[in-house]
């Protein structure tokens, strides 16, 4: 192709005299300018090449991790959702074993009150299991025989449900909306006994269909948004290629990957299949997912465009015994975000590189052109991938001057690249995690995996710098340390005195007897400071033991010293995340919970009360005269005493239970009562520890009390408004009869 194209060239004197023009410029330009284009050339194009080819397998390495974790992901939801609905089933097959049910199949008229009793029955299991919105039974004609529904208005006879248990088979439905609530059925045969039996195909007297509310499926879905990276989503469609569950989303039921066929459309509203209430399933425009997802046999892993210019998206479907099918998908942006960063630092020693063949073919231009020549093959050569290519001449005037540069510049190249290869991702990690504790074992693991050591330590100090307070220790084959380390030996003098460590022989080193005597064996030793943005150590990273009896290089060093430049960053984030955390539930003055807080913790327990079945005790204390005690002796004695009874309290209450500040000279306790006397018990020593307790202000000794309302979920109040209240009318009568005591909620106290 390019011969004859060069060929019809030749032929046509016009097109000859345009390409003439070009070459007449080039030639009277001048050496440098001549070497100058020559040098962007053979300099620039292979790094575009290089970074090219980085970019390429990148994307095809991050890309093969993600189909992976796409898979996973897929699965693991399949999994959860198995699990929940075979735990529904067994549920359900227990209620079925009540031999009630065979018994009013076979004559509902002449045993009523056989059926009226087992509603009840399944009333009660309702009340048990609330997830469950109601229980119907069903004859073999699809008529229903009983139901714990108020409103049983809902033909199950044609739908799918009543079909399939009639065949002897479990079925699940997608969720439905029936009666406004959103609802997903069970139903399993109900299948005669011995003594019952009649001389029936399969002796299936009827089914038992169960109403359960659609909560917990959407919520299992929801709880995978973002798991592995931003805009990561899971999607539910069942077999029919209607999407029932979104993670992101709540409003895709009844609605299709793509526009459903007519025929297929009226077949499902007539089988009711998604409730008496759907008219129409209303198709999306979602574009080639549709296809997939809907094929009988769907493809393990696709790739998609949603819309055009709002990127590309990958996924990975997972089909469920039942024809349910888990899609997860994520963005690509989300996972090839390493190798943009990349592309951004090469960008900067690409433009540095130019800087350099510019001022160093003004130099070489007036140098001879052999040497130039020679020059040009070995960059050449360079071009063409083999960095190993070195320029013989290195030493002299400036063209040895600028190969030796050269050279060095190539090496830089290599060594950068691969570097970068590993930093990417160890920033990536890294920056990843906002817990302290699994950001610093991630950590030492991955710095132990970049250098190819045996093992790693991390150790960080605490906030003032003089203790370790975390002490993370990754290897292959875990070795239990006994005592924490003081800091001292080769430990101290890199997180005491931030000096770095690159031992070849530990054993030779007189600060190694200093090592806990219980550690593993140690030959060679890199240790590195952990330095803040204050240019304080905080901490140190070692690594021992390079792999094949190998040495610590300065490169390693350089690698681990850029990890920890990295890994201090993150580190400060997540201790100002964690202040931040504790700041936003505690109060400033007490240091116990606050308000807001105390609220949320006292809602939680009585939820967990209820499903459960324990009883809640709420303990609300006033200190008797505070504002008093206060305007006497000024705000500043007010804190202290605040201050003084919190810690009586928490001094007094057990691990497990909840201490806040309800307002004011006011603090609450929650309790999880084990024993009915310990409210009473636990109020009891904590107004006697206060009593007792001397408060020294300004060389005066001063007596306080407190009075303590007592009440309990459930047995004063159904909820933690009323518990609250009830709290507080306990409380007042303690003040209003002496203060200085403990009085329990009586229903005579109520107003």
């Amino acid at each position: 192709m390019f011969s004859y194209f060069r060929v019809s060239v030749v032929t046509l004197p016009a097109r000859s005299g345009y390409e003439e023009v070009p070459m007449n410029l080039f030639k009277n330009l001048s050496i440098g300018k001549k070497l100058l284009i020559i040098f962007l050339l053979i300099s620039i194009l292979p790094l575009f090449i290089i970074t090219y080819g980085f970019y390429s397998l990148g994307k095809v390495k991050l890309t093969e991790q993600t189909i992976h974790v796409l898979e996973v992901q897929s699965k693991n939801v399949a999994a959860s959702i198995d699990r929940f609905i075979d735990y529904k089933f067994e549920h359900l097959y227990r209620i079925a074993n009540i031999p009630q049910l065979t018994r009013i199949l076979k004559n509902v008229q002449e045993q009523p009150h056989i059926t009226r009793q087992t509603i009840s029955s399944l009333r009660a299991k309702l009340r048990m299991d609330p997830d469950f919105l109601s229980f119907s039974l069903m004859d073999a004609e699809g008529n229903v025989v009983l139901s714990t529904s108020n409103t049983p208005n809902i033909d199950f006879g044609s739908r799918p449900l009543f079909f399939e248990a009639m065949k002897g088979k479990k079925y699940v439905s997608a969720p439905s909306l029936d009666e406004g609530k959103p609802s997903i059925y069970f139903s399993i045969p109900i299948k005669y006994t011995n003594k019952l039996a009649l001389d029936t195909d399969r002796g299936i007297a009827g089914v038992l269909v169960a109403q359960y509310d659609a909560e917990e499926l959407w919520k299992l879905i929801e709880t995978e948004t973002g798991r592995v990276g931003a805009g990561n989503a899971v999607i539910l469609s069942n077999s029919d290629g209607v999407r029932i569950a979104h993670s992101t989303k709540r409003d895709l039921i009844f609605k299709s990957w793509i526009p459903l066929k007519p025929e297929v459309e009226e077949q499902i509203l007539q089988e009711k299949r998604y409730g008496s209430a759907i008219k129409k399933i209303a198709s999306t425009d979602i574009p080639e997912v549709m296809d997939a997802v809907t094929m009988p046999l769907p493809p393990r892993y696709f790739q998609h465009r949603l819309v055009i210019g709002k990127g590309t998206y990958h996924s990975a479907i997972s089909v469920m015994d039942n024809g349910w099918r888990i899609i997860s998908t994520v963005p690509e942006a989300t996972f090839l975000e390493p190798v943009h960063a990349s592309m951004f630092y090469i960008s900067i020693i690409s433009g540095i590189i130019a800087c350099v063949v510019i001022v160093a073919s003004i130099v070489i231009g007036r140098l001879s052109t052999n040497r130039i020549h020679t020059f040009a093959l070995i960059s050449k050569e360079i071009a063409r991938g083999n960095l190993a290519k070195r320029v013989p001449f290195v030493n002299g005037d400036e063209i040895g001057q600028l190969g030796k540069t050269f050279n060095i510049m190539t090496a830089s190249i290599k060594r950068k690249i691969e570097q970068l290869r590993y930093l990417n991702d160890v920033a990536v990690e890294i920056h990843s995690h906002i817990e302290i504790e699994h950001l610093l074992q991630d950590l030492v693991d991955i710095s132990r995996r970049v250098i190819n050591a045996e093992m790693g330590v991390l150790t960080l100090l605490d906030e003032n710098g003089k203790d370790i307070k975390y002490f993370k220790v990754s290897m292959p084959n875990p070795c239990r340390i006994k005592e924490q380390p003081t800091g001292k030996g080769l430990l101290g003098a890199v997180i005491k005195k931030g000096q770095t460590i690159r031992l070849d022989d530990v054993t030779k080193d007189r600060r190694s007897i200093k090592l806990p005597e219980n550690h593993p064996p140690i030959r060679t030793l890199l240790g590195v400071p952990l330095v803040t943005n204050s240019s304080t150590v905080s901490g140190g990273l070692f690594l021992a033991n390079k792999a094949n009896n190998e040495r610590f290089t300065v490169d390693d060093e350089e690698i681990l010293l850029t990890i920890t430049y990295q890994a201090s960053v993150a580190i400060e984030n997540a201790r100002l995340y964690g202040q931040v955390q504790q700041l936003a539930v505690t109060d400033g003055l007490t240091g116990l919970l606050n308000h807001r807080e105390f609220h949320k913790r006292l809602d939680e327990t009585i939820e967990d009360s209820k499903r459960y079945h324990y009883t809640v005790a709420l303990l609300v204390i006033d200190i008797d005269h505070f504002k008093k005690f206060n305007d006497t002796y000024g705000h500043q004695v007010g804190d202290q005493v605040l201050r003084t009874v919190a810690d009586v309290i928490k001094s007094q209450i057990r691990t497990v239970d909840v201490c806040a500040r309800y307002g004011g000279e006011e603090f609450a306790v929650i309790l999880r009562v084990d024993a009915a006397s310990y409210p009473l018990v636990l109020a009891e020593r904590i107004r006697s520890t206060v009593y007792a307790y001397p408060i020294r202000h300004d060389g005066i000794r001063s007596q306080l009390s407190v009075s303590i309302g007592v009440a309990c979920f459930p047995k004063d109040a159904d909820n933690a408004e009323g518990l609250i209240k009830r709290a507080d009318e306990a409380l007042y009568v303690a003040k209003e009869t002496g203060r200085n005591k403990v009085c329990c909620y009586k229903p005579a106290q109520s107003d």
